[in-house]
Formats: C-alpha cells, structure tokens, sequence
C-alpha cells in the first residue's frame, strides 16, 4: 500500500513537469499575455494588479516557465513604458517569489485541489505584500521611490497621519493582493487546465 501511495504521488507531481522545449516557449508567450493584461487593466477603475495571472500560469508548466515568464514580464515592461527607470526591475522579486511559491508547494503536495488554490492564494497574498512592502520602503528611503501603484491613496491617507512607511505600504496592500491574486490563481489555473490538454507533461512522454 506504500508503495502504490508513492507511486500515485509521483505520478501526480509528473502532472506539473514539462520537458525544456515547452517550458521556454510558454514562459515566453506567457509573458506576452501578462503584458497584454496589464495594458488593459490600466483602462480599469477597479484598483486591482492583475499583471501576473500568466506567471501563474507558466508556474504550474515548470520552474523554468515560470521564472522565464516572470523576468521577461519584467523586463519589457519596462523597455516598453519609459516613465519606468531600470530599478524598477526590482519588482520582479514578487513575480519570483510566487513562482517559488508554486514550485515549492506542488513540490510538498504532489496534486492542486480547490482547498490547494485558496491556500495558494492567501500564502502568495501574505508573503508578497509583506516583500512587496519591504522593497516599496527601501527604495522610498534611498530614491524617493513614489508609491504609483493600485495602493497609492490609501498610502497617501495612512503616511498622511504619521504612520510608518513600511506599514502605510502593507496595510492597504494585503486586501488588494487577497482579492487581485483569488483572482489571478484560479484563472492562472484554469488557463493551465486548458493548455495542458494540448502539449504532453513528463508522465505522457
């Protein structure tokens, strides 16, 4: 019975392994997609991120895909938008970590389960907004780094009434990452769901 638990095990977490020849093209055109959603979120009024629902995505293909997805994301955006000085890649670090995250948690549990995704999407919620926080204050304090961000007003009304730079950043940054990545999480999901059907995983090679 041991055994055939970890063969079922392994056979899951084969689930979420692509060979190298589709994890660089999906990282890729993932990356693509990500840069097409935060254009057209920047004509929404609803203070949401939503600029890495692909890094999800990649994420689940593979590491590669997602760490490809995440820095390439990165680095056109900021080619493509010039108000962004090249320090702002610096952000990239939160697209890392949720990449880490995935790998890592697939790693543990082998399989993704509703209750898996709603763990998910409070683990990566909670971690970046606290990383997101850290790097925002940093760089406020060494650059004059503006907050320009979803978060800005509530930030202006927080660091308005005397309190810490790094709080008024966490603070109104938690809500808005919990909503934006419940989001995120189960559209990056199912969009893996979907391509999955159509490129063969490591157990189907």
């Amino acid at each position: 019975m041991e055994n055939i638990a970890e063969n079922q095990l392994q056979k899951n977490n084969l689930q979420f392994t692509y060979s190298l020849k589709w994890q660089i093209p999906l990282g890729i055109i993932f990356a693509c997609l990500d840069i097409g959603v935060n254009y057209l979120q920047r004509f929404n009024p609803v203070p949401l991120y939503m600029d890495t629902i692909f890094t999800i995505t990649a994420s689940f293909f593979g590491g590669l895909s997602g760490f490809i997805c995440a820095l390439l994301y990165h680095a056109l955006t900021t080619l493509i938008y010039s108000k962004v000085l090249l320090w702002s890649m610096i952000w990239a670090i939160c697209s890392l970590t949720i990449v880490v995250i995935i790998r890592v948690y697939i790693q543990i549990r082998k399989k993704i389960e509703i209750t898996d995704l709603v763990l998910l999407v409070f683990l990566i919620s909670l971690i970046i907004s606290v990383e997101g926080s850290a790097i925002f204050t940093v760089l406020n304090v060494f650059t004059g780094y503006r907050e320009d961000s979803q978060v800005k007003f509530m930030y202006a009304l927080l660091s308005g009434n005397s309190i810490s730079i790094f709080v008024s950043a966490l603070l109104p940054r938690v809500p808005v990452n919990i909503l934006d990545k419940a989001i995120s999480v189960c559209i990056g999901w199912f969009c893996f769901k979907g391509v999955s059907r159509l490129i063969p995983s490591a157990k189907k090679v």
